[in-house]
């Protein structure tokens, strides 16, 4: 059975398919553990986040259901903008625009996609920037970015052709207001940095 799943997968890369390779990689369930993703044509492999991040995570997706949003946490996004499969912490759309069930999720359907920051800061200037520039070229039209390392929020609007147009910087516990079609302050007084975390 190992064999068969190996040639399956040796396949798939020679053909260059890597949608197909992250379909295959999902259905393994010895990587359920992992979120994985597609960024500028690369398979990337993320680790479970800390307590403080799974936390802030849920704290954004329960603020948008309780103004009416569906909140999908770790959906898999596509658009026209090739080599990119990338799986937001948080993407917010409608409930009526989710009812075909469709996978991967299609972000002309999305109206804001959320990222925690890694403990890793790399990451910040790597993917995260990567992924930045695929929701613009994609016309998401808001991407908020938390960062526990700095304790800050970044809203992003206004997406242009590589990048977003407009960005505006909170400190955490300042409200985070959200243009229409939200229309209110994302509540960020519970967000805690990771220099919070006890040693």
């Amino acid at each position: 059975m190992a064999g068969t799943e190996h040639r399956t997968a040796g396949h798939i890369m020679r053909g260059g398919d890597r949608h197909g390779l992250l379909r295959f990689l999902e259905e393994r369930p010895e990587l359920d553990h992992l979120r994985i993703e597609l960024v500028e044509g690369k398979i990337v492999l993320r680790r479970p986040g800390p307590p403080f991040r799974t936390c802030t995570v849920a704290r954004l997706g329960a603020q948008m259901e309780r103004a009416g949003w569906a909140g999908l946490s770790g959906q898999a996004l596509i658009s026209g903008v090739p080599g990119f499969e990338p799986k937001a912490d948080l993407t917010v759309t409608t409930e009526e625009a989710m009812q075909d069930d469709c996978h991967p999720y299609p972000a002309d359907r999305v109206h804001l996609v959320a990222e925690v920051v890694e403990k890793v800061v790399s990451e910040r200037d790597s993917d995260y920037a990567r992924k930045r520039r695929w929701y613009a070229m994609s016309r998401i039209p808001l991407h908020l970015l938390v960062d526990p390392n700095e304790g800050v929020v970044e809203l992003y609007s206004q997406p242009e052709d590589l990048d977003y147009g407009r960005v505006d910087r909170y400190r955490f516990g300042d409200p985070v207001p959200l243009p229409e079609p939200f229309s209110f302050a994302v509540e960020t007084r519970r967000f805690r940095s990771y220099a919070s975390a006890r040693s």
